[in-house]
């Protein structure tokens, strides 16, 4: 089944014409229309069309994961539309995050993965460069714990990811989470190669390391002693 197939199939569940998805979806009826017809096989838009159409993008993208985003309790928007998927215990924040505005956490924020975990275990314990944002009554309504330690923000680089976390998106990550869960997002060490990938276990001591742009990145499979799990990403802010 390819993502024209799954695309279809939502429209004939929500009852949407191909007009009425581009207009909520705030683009033209002909970048839908490519889409259903085959003729691409991914947009720019495609976390908004899978918003549009309550789906997660990287079952839209590329039929793995759970397909609805209320499919269980466990599901988690980010603010800009993303589907990362929080662990039912919850994740905790770091001490040295401190509020800002009311409501507000301001947490550290990296230039890239290789900045956020240049040091074992963690990178700083004090700090006073850029940070991120992050509504606390958002993370916590989207099933997030805020009660412990530890999180880092960093900026995504390269095109891997694309289009569910662009070059320039903002990843928090919680570093204390490394138990894989199979579709989760992860950062991950291999040999001091850092990246975002998404971790399926393929068998008991193998991973399969996928991307959201798998035309360029195809799937890995590698011995779980050849990676580090750096920490699992629970939240994004697109860049603008």
């Amino acid at each position: 089944m390819y993502l024209a197939d799954r695309l279809k199939a939502m429209l004939e569940e929500k009852g949407f014409s191909q007009g009425e998805l581009a207009r909520r979806v705030g683009c033209t009826q002909g970048t839908i229309y490519k889409l259903v017809s085959g003729h691409a096989k991914s947009s720019k838009r495609i976390v908004e069309i899978a918003q549009a159409l309550n789906v997660r993008a990287e079952w839209l993208l590329t039929g793995l994961g759970q397909q609805y985003v209320d499919e269980s309790p466990e599901s988690n928007h980010t603010s800009s539309g993303h589907d990362f998927v929080a662990d039912p215990q919850g994740i905790d924040v770091v001490d040295f995050v401190s509020p800002s505005h009311d409501g507000d956490l301001s947490i550290p924020l990296l230039p890239d993965i290789d900045s956020a975990f240049a040091a074992s275990p963690f990178p700083f314990t004090s700090y006073d460069g850029p940070t991120m944002l992050v509504n606390k009554y958002d993370l916590k309504g989207f099933g997030i714990d805020i009660n412990g330690s530890d999180f880092v923000a960093l900026t995504v680089t390269g095109d891997s990811m694309d289009p569910v976390m662009p070059e320039g998106t903002k990843v928090l990550v919680n570093v204390n989470d490394r138990r894989i869960v199979d579709g989760k997002i992860y950062a991950v060490d291999q040999s001091t190669w850092r990246r975002f990938r998404i971790l399926y276990r393929s068998g008991p001591t193998e991973l399969t390391l996928k991307s959201f742009n798998s035309d360029r990145y195809p799937d890995e499979k590698i011995d779980m002693s050849e990676l580090e799990v750096l920490g699992r990403a629970v939240f994004s802010q697109r860049a603008m």
